[in-house]
C-alpha cells in the first residue's frame, strides 16, 4: 500500500471515531473542507505535518495516534518528494528532446527546389509551446510584480534606498519628482487601526545569574547567558540543579516581568561526540544523541515553571555553529517534540521557534529557508530571528533592511510567521564601542526601529544584554545603577504607556522634512477614542544622522524630550528633530 494511503486511512479512522463530518473538522482547524477530504481520501499528502496534527487532535488523537500519523505522514512526504524528482527528470528529458526538435524544424527537410521544408506540428510541440506559452506568461507576471515593487521603493517611506544625503540609510524617503513617469503616493511606511502594544515588546536579555532585575522599566526578560542552560540545570542525566534558573525566576516576579526561557546548549553526557560551545561550562553545540533526552528535559522545566514562565524559545543563535552544528531536519523535530510537550504540561505558554542569525549573510537566509520548509513553524507561536545592525556599533535602522529581508523568506514560502527580534547573533561580536551620546540615543531607537518594522510582523523587541560590562552599549551593569542609556529606555517604555500605534513612516510621505522617522500614537485603551481626529495624540520623531528643522503642525501642546525636559510649544513654532528621538504631544 502507498504510503499515502496508509497516512490517508490513519486519518479517516480518526474522523470515524470522533463522529465529525469533513466540514466540521474543516470548521475547528481553520483548513477547507475539501483540504481535509482531500487528505482523508489520501488524494493529496499535506505539505507538514502540522497540518495532520491539527486534523488529528480536533479528532482526540492521543500521543499513540500521533506518533504512528508522523511515521506515515514521513513515509509518505518522502514518497511524494520521489515522485516529484521523477516528474522532474521526466520534464526534463522532454525538455531535452523539445530542443532537439527545435533545432531540426529550424533545418526541416530539403525539397526539391533547394528550401526546407517545415516539419509537420505534432502532439509533442503542441505540448511543448503549452509550456513554453506557461511560462512566458509567468515571466511577465514576474517582471510586472518587480515593476511595482520597484515603484514602491521610489515612491513609499522606509523601503531600502538612498538616504537623503546620498548614502545609504536603510531606507527612502519617497520624494516627489524622484521617479517623474511613475505614480507619486504620499503615505506613511504602514497605517492602522489604533492597536495596543504587546505588553512585552520592550524585552531585555538577561546576561546575570544573580536574579537581579533592570532598575528601569521594561516589558519582559529573556534568560540566555544567565548561567540556565540545559548543560547547567541538568549536569548528569535525571540530576537538576534549579538554584540559579529559580532566582532569575523569582526575581522576575518579584519585579512582576514576564519571562522568556531560552533551551540550549546540550550536556556533555547527552552528546559527548558534540563540539563545545564557547561557554565555560560542557554544553555542547550539538543536538543530544538520544532526542529522549531532550524530551524529558524540556517536559521538567514546563511541568516545574507551569504558570510561571510565559514563554519559551527553543534554541540560540542557529546559524552560528558554536550554538548549533546539526542539521535542520533534526533542529524541527526536536521543536516539534518539545512544542507538543510544551503544550500538554502548560498550555497558556508560548513557544518561538529557534532564534536565527546570520540573516545578513545569503547563507544565513538560506538556512532559515532550508528550516521554514520542515514545516516546524507550525508547531510556534513566532518565530525568533537576530535582527541587529551589520556592524556592533551600526545605527538601529539598519534593522529595517535586514527585517524585510527575513520576511522575503517566508513569503517566498507562503509562511507568515509573529517575529520576535532576540537581538545580536553570535556573529556579530566584533569589540565596537559606542560613545557616550550615540549609546544613549541607539538604546532607544531600538525599540523604534521595532515600531518601524511591525509591517515585518515584528511583535517584541529584546534589547541584548543587561548586567554586562563587555558589550558595545551597557544599560547598567550588575549591582551598578542604570546607565543613561538604561534610563532612557525606561522613559521610551513610560511614554507609550496606555498607548496604541497607528502608524510609522518617514519624510515627505508624512509631511516631515527628509530624513525624518515617525511612529504616531494615540492615548487610552482599546474602545477609547477609536475614531480618527477624536483624543489625544502623540508622534515621536528622530533623524537617523543629521538634524532637520520643521513648524509644528495644528493642536501641538507639548514637546518632551529623552533627558527627562519637556516644554509647551504653539502650532507653527519651529522643532529641530535629530538622532536623539523627542516626542511631540498634540491636543484632540
Amino acid at each position: 500500500m502507498a504510503a499515502s494511503h496508509q497516512l490517508a486511512d490513519l486519518l479517516q479512522e480518526l474522523k470515524e471515531r470522533s463522529g465529525r463530518s469533513y466540514t466540521a473538522l474543516a470548521s475547528r482547524t481553520g483548513l477547507s473542507r475539501s483540504s481535509v477530504h482531500r487528505y482523508c481520501q489520501g488524494l493529496t499528502v499535506p505539505a507538514s505535518f502540522g497540518v495532520v496534527e491539527r486534523i488529528a487532535r480536533v479528532c482526540g488523537a492521543g500521543q499513540e495516534d500521533l506518533d504512528r500519523l508522523y511515521s506515515a505522514w514521513a513515509r509518505a512526504d518522502a514518497e511524494a518528494s520521489a515522485q516529484a524528482e521523477a516528474e522532474a527528470e521526466a520534464e526534463a528529458e522532454a525538455e531535452r528532446e523539445a530542443e532537439a526538435e527545435r533545432e531540426d524544424v529550424a533545418a526541416g527537410p530539403v525539397v526539391g527546389t533547394g528550401h526546407r521544408r517545415p516539419w509537420p506540428v505534432t502532439w509533442f510541440t503542441r505540448r511543448r509551446r503549452q509550456r513554453l506559452s506557461l511560462r512566458l506568461r509567468t515571466l511577465l507576471i514576474t517582471l510586472l510584480l518587480a515593476t511595482s515593487a520597484a515603484a514602491s521603493a521610489v515612491t513609499l517611506d522606509g523601503l531600502p534606498g538612498q538616504g537623503p544625503d546620498g548614502g545609504t540609510d536603510g531606507t527612502t524617503a519617497g520624494k516627489a519628482g524622484d521617479s517623474p513617469e511613475g505614480q507619486q503616493v504620499d503615505g506613511p511606511y504602514w497605517a492602522l487601526a489604533p492597536k495596543p502594544l504587546d505588553p512585552e515588546f520592550f524585552g531585555i536579555t538577561m546576561n546575570t545569574d544573580t536574579g537581579l532585575m533592570p532598575g528601569f522599566d521594561v516589558g519582559g526578560v529573556r534568560l540566555w547567558e544567565s548561567e540556565t542552560r540545559w548543560a547547567q540545570v541538568e549536569p548528569e542525566r535525571g540530576k537538576f540543579d534549579w538554584e540559579i534558573l529559580e532566582r532569575s525566576v523569582r526575581g522576575a516576579e518579584r519585579a512582576r516581568l514576564p519571562i522568556v526561557f531560552v533551551f540550549g546548549g546540550t550536556p556533555g553526557w547527552a552528546a559527548p561526540g558534540g563540539p563545545k560551545t564557547p561557554y565555560p561550562d560542557d554544553s555542547r553545540a550539538a543536538p543530544p544523541d538520544d532526542l529522549a533526552d531532550w524530551d524529558h528535559f524540556v517536559e521538567k522545566v514546563a511541568t516545574r515553571y507551569r504558570s510561571r514562565i510565559g514563554a519559551y524559545e527553543l534554541w540560540d543563535s542557529v546559524g552560528a555553529t558554536s550554538h548549533y552544528d546539526g542539521d535542520m531536519s533534526t533542529l524541527a523535530e526536536m521543536v516539534r517534540r518539545a512544542a507538543r510537550i510544551i503544550e500538554r504540561a502548560d498550555p497558556d505558554a508560548k513557544v518561538a521557534c529557534p532564534s536565527f542569525g546570520k540573516l545578513w549573510e545569503p547563507e544565513g537566509r538560506a538556512l532559515l529557508a532550508k528550516f521554514v520548509r520542515t514545516g516546524a513553524y507550525e508547531f510556534c507561536d513566532a518565530a525568533a530571528l537576530k535582527l541587529h545592525p551589520r556592524r556592533a556599533d551600526g545605527p538601529p535602522e539598519e534593522i529595517i533592511e535586514l527585517a524585510a529581508r527575513a520576511e522575503d523568506v517566508f513569503r517566498e514560502h507562503n509562511e507568515g510567521q509573529r517575529v520576535w527580534n532576540t537581538g545580536p547573533g553570535a556573529e556579530i561580536d566584533d569589540g565596537a564601542k559606542l560613545s557616550a551620546r550615540r549609546a544613549n540615543d541607539y538604546a532607544v531607537r531600538f525599540y523604534l526601529v521595532g515600531l518601524y518594522v511591525r509591517k515585518s510582523n515584528v511583535d517584541r523587541m529584546y534589547f541584548y544584554a543587561w548586567g554586562s560590562r563587555n558589550i558595545p552599549l551597557v544599560v547598567q551593569p550588575v549591582g551598578g545603577r542604570p546607565t543613561e542609556a538604561g534610563r532612557r529606555i525606561g522613559r521610551l517604555h513610560g511614554w507609550l504607556a496606555d498607548t496604541r500605534i497607528t502608524s510609522c513612516g518617514k519624510g515627505r510621505g508624512v509631511g516631515l522634512p527628509d530624513g525624518v522617522f515617525e511612529c504616531v500614537f494615540r492615548r487610552g485603551q482599546d474602545g477609547e477614542s477609536d475614531s480618527v481626529g477624536q483624543g489625544p495624540w502623540l508622534a515621536i520623531r528622530w533623524t537617523q544622522h543629521g538634524r532637520a528643522g520643521d513648524r509644528l503642525g495644528e493642536e501641538a501642546a507639548l514637546v518632551r524630550r529623552m533627558d527627562g525636559g519637556s516644554e509647551r510649544v504653539r502650532p507653527g513654532e519651529r522643532v529641530e528633530y535629530g538622532e536623539t528621538p523627542v516626542l511631540v504631544e498634540y491636543r484632540a
